[in-house]
């Protein structure tokens, strides 16, 4: 499947970060951490933003993020076999 990030997702949209952020009611701090990646963006603002953008969220492209809080269980599900 086809994939973009959500930065590009943005530009795409003709957004600046500031106006994203403001739409989306995050700082720009914020919403250039979740471009970044160094925060996993909460699923009801990646769904607002799929929104904004025009884009299906299925199309947006998430890297992985170890910012703390479920790192344990990414590294259970990375070691696991099925």
């Amino acid at each position: 499947m086809f994939q973009i990030s959500l930065a590009a997702a943005r530009v795409n949209a003709k957004l600046k970060q500031a106006e994203a952020a403001k739409k989306l009611g995050v700082t720009e701090k914020t919403l250039g951490g979740y471009e970044r990646g160094q925060t996993a963006i909460p699923g009801h603002l990646l769904q607002k933003a799929a929104i904004l953008y025009n884009i299906p969220s299925d199309y947006i492209r998430l890297p992985v993020v170890n910012d703390g809080k479920h790192d344990e269980d990414d590294f259970f599900l990375q070691s696991s076999t099925f």
